[in-house]
């Protein structure tokens, strides 16, 4: 709705202002002050509130104590004037022509300022969010980029291997041509890193320019206040709409790594293609009120799935027995009783409903995930590879299903053991997500933590300690940083740190964690625990044995008083306590308890088990 008086134009404006100021949005304003959003919204608007609704707004908006008076008096005399509108006026004519038509300019100067300067902090927060793509982009490239130099000396490598094979010129897969591609993409994804480097820097220099034009706008704001008491006229921002990008199409399967490394390099392309800061730089060279026209791209719509003329009832209710039996059995982690009936449910809905059906593409998603789960990883792989493709087909290369399948995709083939395609993999799904869904969503940062993992579990522990620094940062300030899920990623970082090489400061991130989970769930809550075992582990790791031993000492005795003393958890840290006291010196004492260690692994475990074995030969070694 539209402001019906001048006046009450002037206050909708002032308190959308403060809102503004703020940072809060119009959700977060409403819980704060108990009113409901549709009526948060219409005061916003133009309609006249009561003084009630004005006084808790700002009580909500400004936090300090001074400046929130200030806003309070200045709201109470425009909640007056918005609910007298004929009076205000005369009271304006008795002031004098003169007056009255300065205080008109003035309001004049303050509405226009106040739209320059709503403005100005709508392209700060696009040029903010235009920075952090490009940062997260550039990180994902320079992974990417180690990535390929190391397929490109695989397949090398395997070029070298077939030369002398008779048959090479002929060989399936053409390893010459994927070796080509790889050189390829490599240079691409070269060239767009230096595209993200100078949007960044783009980005830096716009964001002082238009930091600058903030404080001469507030400034100017200030100074007009003081001359007219009222707010100008204005509209509220508008919200702008999302693009989605284009259907990428069907990939081809020969190649499927070098295929989700085109389809990565092609999205982090239209990143960096993005006008953002280009169009703002043009509207801070343009004149004050100038504004580009906007429009929005055509919407695409999915190609519709005609049902059947009627469902069989029996059929529907044989698809949900098998769901839900389906479902039971992967609960229990009977993932093989889940496989056969899911590849079942998939030729039934294959059948009856049709291979690009949503239910049907889902019930292959579960398959394959069961698949993955009862330890056939290579078949996961095989079965979500084709999945990809079929989703990319029917629902698009951005849909959430289909990017929730690639996830899986690159997991499966993590976990297979091919941690450098996982990285690649993952990588690119990087990009799309914090395209699509933003940098913030869960499930970026879910495959960016699965992304961090597998670039640590490849061997680039330097690369992971970064990612995982950066994501633990992000988490945090989404999350909060007693989130279970930061806790986790603080573990991830700490553990690359400490198999960097760097176990001193292994030791003392473990030691910080230590203190946070025993803060939240007890000091013998078994993530405490893992953490505390993690630090002595890496304090030995550094040489500082005696420190260690008193570490798992602690330990032992609670494991013992927790989980009971022949938990093996209890034996692993007595043997480290007696362990780590011998390698501080203390032969003798250590062979004692190593000696009775040996004793109850003995009973517990067996002799001829590996963690006993180890204990004998250290109790024959620290007994001389």
């Amino acid at each position: 709705m539209r402001a019906e008086t001048p006046e009450a134009e002037a206050l909708a404006l002032f308190l959308r202002a403060q809102v503004d100021a703020s940072g809060l949005t119009m959700t977060a304003v409403a819980e704060k002050i108990r009113y409901s959003r549709s009526q948060v919204g219409l005061y916003l608007s133009g309609r006249v509130p009561e003084q009630s609704f004005v006084a808790e707004l700002i009580r909500a908006t400004v936090i300090e104590p001074v400046l929130r008076e200030r806003r309070q008096a200045e709201a109470a005399r425009l909640v007056h004037a918005a609910s007298n509108p004929r009076s205000a006026r005369a009271a304006a004519r008795e002031g004098g022509h003169g007056l009255g038509a300065e205080l008109e300019q003035a309001r004049a100067r303050q509405m226009e300022t106040y739209e320059r300067l709503t403005r100005a902090l709508e392209q700060q927060a696009e040029i903010q969010e235009a920075a952090r793509n490009s940062a997260q982009l550039v990180m994902v490239l320079l992974t990417m980029i180690s990535a390929l130099e190391e397929r490109v000396g695989s397949l090398s490598a395997e070029r070298d291997r077939l030369l002398g094979q008779p048959d090479y010129l002929q060989a399936p897969g053409d390893v010459r041509q994927q070796l080509g591609r790889a050189l390829d993409q490599e240079r691409r994804a070269r060239e767009e890193l230096a595209r993200a480097r100078e949007k960044q820097r783009h980005a830096e220099d716009l964001a002082n320019r238009v930091q600058q034009r903030v404080l001469e706008l507030t400034d100017e704001l200030e100074r007009l206040r003081a001359l007219a008491r009222g707010g100008p006229a204005g509209e509220p921002p508008s919200e702008s709409g999302v693009r989605r990008g284009t259907d990428p199409g069907e990939r081809s399967t020969a190649d499927p790594v070098g295929d989700d490394i085109d389809q990565a390099l092609a999205r982090a392309a239209a990143v960096n293609d993005d006008r953002t800061l280009q169009r703002i730089a043009g509207e801070l060279q343009g004149p004050p009120g100038w504004e580009p026209s906007s429009g929005s791209g055509p919407v695409i719509e999915p190609s519709g799935v005609v049902r059947d003329g009627q469902d069989n009832p029996a059929t529907v209710e044989f698809f949900a027995t098998l769901w839900g039996e389906s479902r039971s059995a992967c609960g229990t982690g009977d993932y093989r009783k889940a496989v056969r009936l899911l590849a079942e449910l998939v030729q039934r809905c294959d059948r009856v409903l049709g291979g690009d059906h949503p239910d049907t593409l889902e019930a292959r998603h579960q398959h394959a995930c069961n698949v993955g789960e009862s330890g056939d990883r290579a078949g996961a792989v095989l079965l979500f590879a084709a999945l990809v493709v079929d989703r990319v087909r029917v629902l698009g290369g951005d849909h959430p299903d289909t990017l929730t399948t690639r996830h899986q995709h690159a997991y499966n083939v993590g976990e297979s053991g091919d941690r450098a395609g996982a990285v690649l993999l993952f990588a690119a799904l990087v990009v799309d997500r914090v395209r699509v869904l933003g940098g913030d969503h869960p499930d970026t940062l879910t495959t960016r933590h699965q992304h961090a993992y597998n670039v640590g579990e490849s061997g680039d522990r330097a690369g992971a300690v970064l990612l995982f620094a950066a994501l633990v940062v992000d988490r945090a300030r989404v999350l909060g940083s007693d989130h279970p899920y930061v806790l986790i990623n603080r573990h991830q970082h700490a553990y690359n740190v400490g198999q960097e090489g760097d176990r001193v400061g292994a030791a003392r991130l473990y030691a910080e964690i230590a203190q946070d989970e025993a803060r939240l769930g007890g000091p013998v809550h078994p993530h405490a625990l893992l953490a505390r075992s993690q630090q002595a582990y890496n304090l030995g790791r550094a040489g500082s044995w005696a420190d260690a031993a008193q570490i798992y000492a602690r330990l032992a005795a609670d494991c013992a008083r927790v989980l009971g003393p022949d938990h093996p958890d209890t034996l692993v840290n007595r043997y480290q306590h007696a362990f780590n006291l011998g390698k501080s010196g203390s032969a003798a004492e250590a062979a004692r308890l190593l000696q009775g260690v040996l004793h109850d692994q003995t009973r517990v475990l067996g002799p001829n088990h590996p963690n006993t074995v180890a204990t004998g030969r250290w109790h024959d070694h620290f007994a001389g």
